[in-house]
């Protein structure tokens, strides 16, 4: 109950300071606490108690810090910021990026908790970055998709995730730990270092269909995808939609339920794999409609009930 009512919170200050004539943006540095009322200045000794209530008091290009371990609730980004709470159990519901176009936001140190009825945990709209640092992601299983991280940007952008785990995400039949997509046009990096993917139902998402003229480009590094009831790690496009080139390297994808350890899905989809374990898998890696994954021969993939090592196709090191 008190998670609801934090929530409701969170959502009702974001509203009022929304509305004309509400409190201007004032700090470079706001502070929130669990004791903390978002009527005071989110200074250090006058701490806010949610982070919309802190967001709506600090400037663009600002930080907001954590005093203590709460729960903060749901925050929608407009501009440029920080959210920094390192070092302190700082909970949050959900966070939506819809920002400028050169606004880079950065989050870190957060435990996202859905609680089984969010959709999704990180949703970014528009902007020109999101970096996202040491968080956890839970429980965002609440609708029929449900995603830790959805990064569907209206805009080209580019997002960076790192030290970060993702666990229990996705509903029965879709979500999963990450959905990476681009609109008409655009281009989308994506880029994961030590990232953890346990399960969810779908792992690691590139997601293209129908975004024509598109562009998905994707690394995965000293990562894993385990565990999940669907494919680890995907990417997946329709004729004439978005390209996309993921490339793996030093990272893990095994005993995932269904489907695939890694699938390059569509006649615009280029995989490439090196450094790889692909084990425990129904199958172990795959290629469907023209899509093609490549493989620098530097992998270990065996003991899946279906290997599927005739569906790569050699390529050099350079």
């Amino acid at each position: 109950m008190r998670r609801t009512a934090l929530w409701l919170t969170a959502l009702a200050a974001a509203l009022v300071f929304a509305l004309p004539g509400a409190a201007e943006a004032q700090n470079t540095r706001s502070w929130v606490s669990g004791t903390g009322n978002d009527a005071q200045p989110c200074s250090r000794t006058q701490p806010c108690l949610t982070f919309g209530g802190a967001f709506a008091k600090t400037n663009a290009g600002g930080e907001i810090n954590c005093l203590d371990s709460a729960d903060f609730g749901v925050v929608s980004i407009t501009r440029a910021v920080t959210i920094d709470c390192t070092g302190v159990e700082a909970a949050v519901e959900g966070v939506n990026v819809n920002a400028g176009a050169t606004d880079v936001v950065t989050l870190r140190g957060l435990d996202f908790d859905g609680q089984g009825i969010s959709a999704n945990g990180a949703v970014f709209l528009n902007g020109a970055a999101l970096h996202i640092e040491n968080c956890v992601f839970r429980d965002y299983n609440g609708a029929s998709e449900g995603f830790g991280i959805a990064f569907t940007p209206n805009a080209s952008a580019e997002l960076f995730v790192s030290d970060t785990v993702l666990t229990h995400n996705g509903s029965a039949f879709d979500g999963g730990a990450v959905l990476v997509r681009a609109q008409v046009g655009d281009v989308t990096k994506a880029i994961f270092n030590r990232v953890d993917a346990q399960d969810n139902f779908f792992g690691f998402k590139a997601q293209g269909t129908g975004s024509s003229g598109a562009v998905i480009n994707m690394t995965i590094r000293d990562s894993v995808s385990a565990g999940n009831r669907s494919n680890g790690i995907v990417g997946t496009t329709s004729a004439g939609g978005a390209a996309i080139v993921m490339m793996i390297d030093r990272s893990t994808s095994s005993h995932n339920a269904a489907g695939f350890g890694v699938i390059a899905d569509g006649p615009e989809t280029t995989i490439r794999i090196g450094n790889m374990s692909i084990a425990g898998n129904i199958n172990g890696v795959g290629v469907s409609n023209g899509g093609v994954l490549q493989s620098y021969g530097t992998n270990q993939i065996n003991g899946n009930s279906s290997d599927g090592i005739a569906s790569l196709t050699p390529i050099g090191l350079h």
